[in-house]
C-alpha cells in the first residue's frame, strides 16, 4: 500500500513528495543520513530529501493540521505557485518538517531549523513569512528536545532544486510576465544560473 494522505487514523499526511530535492546552505560541517535514506546532510552544506526513496516523503504541510468529517483543518499552506504547481509554503514546510523529525540526530538547533524555514518562505515570496516564523518559534518548543543548541548566524540559501526548476520553466514562456516572480528573482542569484 502506498503512502497517501491520512494513512494513519488521526494523523494527516497532506502531501507526499516523490522527487529528490535539495537545498545548499552555508551550514557546513554536518554529516547525517537517516536510516531509511529519506534525509541527508553533507559537510558541504547540502540538505537532501530523497522523495524517490520507497513511497515518497509524507508530511502534513504547515502544522498543526487535523482531519474532521473528511476535511483537513489547520494552518493554511498558502496559494498555489504557478511555477512550482505547489502551495507557496510547500517546500519550506517539507524541509522544516524533516528537520523536526530528526531533531535529536541532526546537529542543527531549533532556531537554525526555524530560520531556514523562514528563509525558504521569504525566497518563495510568501507574504506571511514573518507571522509563520513567529509561530514556529513560539510553538516549536512543544516538540521536544533538540540534539544541538548551536546558533548559526547569517544563514544563507545558496541554491534550492525546485527554484532552479521554476526558473527553467519560466524561461519557456515568450512573455516576460515571470521576470518579477520571487522564485525567478531568487534563482538569478544562484551560481549555477549566472
Amino acid at each position: 500500500m502506498s503512502i497517501r494522505s491520512t494513512t494513519k487514523i488521526g494523523k494527516v499526511y497532506k502531501f507526499v513528495h516523490r522527487r529528490d530535492e535539495y537545498i545548499k546552505t552555508n551550514i557546513f560541517g554536518r554529516n547525517f543520513e537517516s536510516s531509511n535514506g529519506f534525509i541527508s546532510l553533507t559537510p558541504d552544506g547540502v540538505f537532501r530529501i530523497n522523495g524517490s526513496c520507497e513511497e515518497g516523503y509524507a508530511w502534513d504541510g504547515c502544522t498543526p493540521k487535523w482531519e474532521f468529517l473528511d476535511l483537513v483543518y489547520g494552518t493554511p499552506d498558502g496559494r498555489l505557485d504557478f511555477l512550482t504547481e505547489k502551495p507557496i509554503t510547500y517546500y519550506a514546510s517539507m524541509f522544516h518538517d524533516a528537520l523536526y523529525q530528526y531533531k535529536e540526530e541532526i546537529k542543527i538547533s531549533r532556531i537554525t531549523a526555524d530560520y531556514l524555514f523562514y528563509k525558504i518562505l521569504r525566497e518563495s515570496g510568501f507574504f506571511w513569512a514573518p507571522v509563520y516564523y513567529v509561530a514556529v518559534r513560539t510553538f516549536g518548543l512543544l516538540f521536544g528536545k533538540w540534539g544541538s543548541k548551536e546558533r548559526i548566524r547569517d544563514i544563507r540559501l545558496i541554491e534550492c532544486s525546485w527554484i532552479i526548476r521554476a526558473y527553467e520553466f519560466a524561461q519557456t514562456f515568450e512573455r516576460s510576465e515571470f521576470d518579477d516572480a520571487p522564485l525567478v528573482r531568487a534563482a538569478r542569484d544562484y551560481p549555477s544560473v549566472k
